[in-house]
């Protein structure tokens, strides 16, 4: 899978664009504040239908107009080149169509896959758990549809609990729905969980030069880490909540449930959202997404089209032609650089020069 070219109308600080992509390395560089990121993250739109910065539709248009659209020419092997296309007007519902044709949010996940690493990726190690869980949802959704189906029923439900507790109604009936959805939840995220860890821990070791990073699941449901079965997180499910009832009717919501799940990572034993660097952080990130890219590779059979924020700011030149070499056979890759592209990133690339959300030079 790769795009083949983009058409930008009133996203960020693009008002009009329109470029084609390189199948490899293509490779934007401009100064800060010119529009990389911004390009990278439409990208991102257009292959999942939201901000990988958790950002609404209202805010990403730009600030002269009430409308944003991205279109876009993807090609993949099974179905050759096809048309997409997200867009959003103010006061109005998103519009998502494939080849003409409407599609909900949902199938874009079914269709087309994306990882994106960036500097605010740090937040993911150091920040709130509601980050932590906010990575968890959007990758293992591209992973497992019925992760999203369920996710989307299960936000619902709370959303209907949250509202009984604040009327004092009783929520016992919602409650119920609630473990139904949740074990499946938390099953799903601690396979998902199993299938990155070690090759997380791997990628660190990788590019910070021999240290150790390790993760843990921690759901705010008590179970034991093997227990893994359905009927014994249920159990302990309805026995939380249970320890959990009447707090919930004092402080009028939810307080047991995935939406609570919490993931815990460690460097070299010690814990990293207390003890860490930035460059530790980003590192730790930038480990975590590429695990998670060659698991959705491996489980989906194509390659995600993969975005590369300021990935080099941190690393020395060593460590990125190391970490570049680990990039060969992935498909197509985009990459932004505040530089002129250094030698090694020229190789079998694309490289575009943006200015005031514009290009202005292709190399």
């Amino acid at each position: 899978m790769y795009l083949k070219s983009i058409k930008i109308s009133n996203f960020r600080n693009f008002t009009s664009l329109r470029t084609d992509f390189y199948p490899r390395t293509n490779v934007f560089f401009g100064q800060n504040g010119s529009g990389k990121t911004n390009l990278l993250e439409a990208i991102f739109v257009l292959c999942l239908g939201r901000s990988h910065r958790s950002a609404s539709d209202a805010i990403i248009i730009n600030q002269d107009a009430n409308f944003y659209r991205i279109e876009g020419e993807i090609v993949k092997k099974s179905e050759g080149v096809q048309s997409l296309s997200v867009a959003f007007e103010k006061g109005g519902r998103k519009k998502i169509t494939l080849n003409k044709v409407p599609l909900k949010v949902a199938e874009l996940y079914k269709n087309f896959s994306a990882v994106i690493v960036n500097p605010e990726d740090s937040n993911i190690i150091s920040g709130p758990p509601s980050v932590r869980r906010t990575f968890i949802d959007i990758y293992l959704a591209q992973y497992s549809q019925d992760y999203l189906r369920t996710l989307v029923d299960y936000q619902k439900i709370l959303a209907q609990k949250n509202a009984a507790l604040k009327k004092e109604i009783d929520p016992t009936p919602f409650s119920e729905l609630l473990i139904e959805y949740g074990v499946s939840i938390m099953i799903k995220r601690i396979e998902f969980l199993e299938e990155i860890k070690d090759a997380t821990s791997g990628y660190y070791h990788q590019i910070s030069g021999g240290d150790d990073l390790c993760f843990q699941y921690k759901p705010s449901v008590n179970f034991n880490e093997g227990m893994v079965s359905k009927n014994d997180i249920k159990e302990a499910f309805e026995s939380c909540l249970a320890k959990n009832r009447e707090r919930e009717k004092i402080v009028k919501t939810s307080l047991v449930g995935p939406h609570r799940d919490e993931l815990y990572f460690s460097i070299n034993n010690l814990p990293a959202r207390e003890f860490g660097s930035q460059g530790e952080w980003r590192t730790a990130a930038l480990s975590l997404k590429m695990a998670v890219y060659h698991l959705l590779r491996r489980k989906r059979k194509l390659n995600p089209l993969l975005l590369l924020d300021e990935i080099f700011a941190e690393l020395d030149q060593k460590r990125a032609e190391s970490l570049m070499q680990s990039f060969d056979n992935l498909g197509q890759l985009f990459l932004t650089t505040a530089v002129k592209p250094p030698e090694f990133l020229k190789r079998d690339s694309r490289n575009y020069q943006i200015e005031k959300g514009k290009i202005i030079d292709i190399i």
